[in-house]
């Protein structure tokens, strides 16, 4: 079957409408996963059909056990206001954070907060941006500028300022230098996130564990996509998006680099897919993948991004496990801020009245009458 034949089958199920499914049971309330990586565009995954490199099998395989948005948008392409809009459901006005810079509120209302209130523990592992003055305090985080994220912590507020491609740092929770070097950023974070899940003690409660990546983002200090070493010979021809072709940017040397970190994301997700099923995690555990922002290869400004212009601002979004369990692609426009209020109201939670955003599982049922 072509993509586009998947595409289109799956497209068929929205006009199928299923029963609302019945909320979890606090016993039963699924484990949530969430894989963020950055500048991720929405055309590198192979299931929209609109780049033909296969550069995502493993997303495309996630896609099609679960549910596919094809019309995921960022609500600003920036990293820290798209990042803040994502966990609190709130629009950048609202969140105060409109730019890098400004911190998050110690009390704002969270997915982290609102889910260790209903019994999950909340996890993070990878880039945060979100810790007060982030330009400035670029790596351990203290616990009120977390966003409700509690439990188990090693992160870094600016990855991409603490460590390069195959060496730097993030912090634990208590503030203390978690060094790597000689692996690759990407596959240390993932090795982390394994190391978590395996771990019984992490199992007892429901829980809410975000990976964030830096990759695809480029490496600030030298203005570089810094792909995995075994990827350097991969994509020498590569396929360029029609939005590119026409315009002077960084893409004609930057772009084959940047699909080789694409796919080393792809292989990061194919990883914790296979860790969940080896713990038998993967039948109750949702599975979320989206990006803070796309890449337009300083086409429309000197930056890769922070423009309205859909290479900017359309995203991946995938969800597969309970609730977003079987094919579906969902044609309807969405944004990051619906992503907290869905996984809120799929662990069988109220959705807090301070959230702008609204749940999409009416969408993921095939009902977009009122959307």
């Amino acid at each position: 079957m072509t993509r586009r034949d998947w595409v289109a089958t799956a497209a068929s199920a929205l006009s199928v409408t299923a029963g609302a499914s019945s909320a979890p049971t606090p016993e039963a309330r699924p484990n949530i996963l969430l894989i963020i990586s950055d500048q991720f565009r929405a055309d590198n995954l192979g299931c929209l059909g609109l780049n033909p490199m296969d550069l995502t099998p493993n997303l495309d395989a996630l896609a099609a056990r679960g549910v596919l948005f094809r019309s995921a948008m960022a609500n600003q392409p920036v990293c820290a206001p798209a990042r803040a809009t994502m966990f609190t459901g709130q629009y950048p006005e609202r969140t105060g954070v409109w730019h890098n810079g400004p911190g998050l509120k110690p009390d704002a209302v969270t997915l982290a907060s609102t889910l260790r209130q209903e019994g999950y523990t909340a996890n993070y592992i990878g880039k945060w941006h979100l810790g007060p003055q982030s330009g400035v305090n670029i790596g351990a985080v203290p616990p009120p500028a977390r966003g409700g994220f509690l439990d188990f912590w090693e992160a870094s507020n600016a990855l991409e300022r603490t460590s390069t491609a195959y060496s730097g740092e993030m912090y634990d929770g208590d503030g203390k230098p978690i060094p790597f070097s000689g692996t690759y950023r990407a596959q240390f974070l993932t090795d982390r996130a394994t190391r978590f899940l395996r771990e019984k003690r992490n199992r007892e409660k429901p829980f809410l564990l975000c990976v964030s990546y830096l990759e695809v983002h480029h490496q600030n200090d030298v203005d570089r996509f810094l792909p995995p070493k075994e990827y350097e010979d991969r994509y020498q021809n590569p396929f360029v998006p029609q939005d590119l072709r026409a315009l002077p940017g960084s893409w004609p040397s930057q772009l084959a680099d940047y699909y080789r970190c694409v796919k080393s994301i792809d292989d990061q997700v194919g990883h914790l897919r296979q860790a969940l099923a080896d713990e038998g995690l993967d039948r109750n555990t949702i599975v979320v993948f989206l990006s803070d922002h796309g890449c337009h290869f300083k086409t429309r400004n000197t930056e890769y991004k922070r423009s309205p212009h859909e290479s900017s601002i359309h995203i991946p979004l995938i969800m597969s496990g309970p609730g977003f369990d079987r094919p579906t692609v969902v044609q309807e426009l969405v944004s990051q801020v619906d992503l907290t209020p869905t996984l809120i109201e799929a662990a069988g939670a109220a959705v807090p009245s301070t959230m702008q955003g609204k749940s999409m599982l009416p969408l993921v049922r095939g009902d977009a009458a009122n959307w």
